[in-house]
């Protein structure tokens, strides 16, 4: 049985309030989508760092990348495990690189939904490590739901995101500001012609070269030393198997 497919009715239960902005969210039907009327807060800052969005490194970085993904998406949970350590050390501590991290539900949405919305409430500082967490234990989280076990998972990370009880969790579960901003990069996802995660763009340009570590520091290191603000010819191919499509 796909993993996707195992989601216990106690997990039902405490994503069924975030699950109202799913519909929306995990809109893939180009032709309703295209038909939605998107705000300009979308629409400006699509490709572009937007005031609300959450952001690491240095703000005087000449390079700034997007990255579009979920936490149910096993794509997303190798390059977090894999290249996301190197991408953080070698280029946003050393200053070279801003990062802008954006949701993108994926199935099982009631999962992402959930991780998504405990991460929001996380303080400010702290939300790309709960992101992190979920990303590096993916595995575990989707056996311990497969396995009945989903509310002790989802209780560990809300705990790490600084909520110790069931009343925390609930109100940080109906939170209509922290389902707009999901909504609003999902939204901003639509706009930037976001088909499947993880996705990345670099200074407003979709890259669509290899993203391992190796790649992306070599690219990110080649331009902030030549002070290239757009992607320079010749970039390594990605693997056109990865990803992961709502389609």
């Amino acid at each position: 049985m796909n993993r996707f497919t195992l989601i216990p009715a106690l997990l039902l239960a405490l994503a069924s309030t975030a699950l109202s902005a799913v519909p929306a969210v995990a809109q893939s039907d180009e032709k309703s989508a295209a038909s939605l009327e998107l705000p300009k807060l979308v629409t400006d800052f699509a490709t572009a760092e937007a005031s609300d969005d959450h952001a690491m490194g240095s703000e005087d970085a000449a390079i700034t990348l997007i990255v579009w993904a979920s936490v149910t998406c096993p794509h997303c949970g190798t390059w977090f495990s894999e290249d996301w350590p190197a991408v953080k050390s070698e280029l946003i501590d050393t200053g070279k690189l801003r990062v802008v991290f954006r949701e993108f539900p994926t199935a099982p949405a009631q999962m992402a939904m959930t991780g998504f919305l405990l991460a929001e409430c996380a303080p400010f500082t702290d939300h790309m490590d709960v992101i992190e967490y979920q990303m590096e234990n993916q595995d575990a989280i989707f056996k311990d739901a497969s396995e009945g076990r989903g509310r002790e998972a989802y209780n560990k990370i809300a705990n790490l995101a600084g909520m110790e009880d069931d009343e925390a969790i609930t109100a940080c579960l109906r939170n209509p500001d922290m389902l707009a901003h999901i909504q609003t990069n999902s939204d901003r996802a639509r706009a930037a012609k976001v088909k499947g995660v993880p996705a990345f763009f670099i200074n407003g340009e979709a890259y669509k070269g290899a993203s391992d570590a190796e790649s992306l520091v070599d690219l990110i290191s080649e331009m902030d030393e030549k002070g290239l603000s757009f992607l320079p010819e010749g970039i390594k191919p990605a693997n056109t198997h990865a990803g992961h499509s709502h389609d």
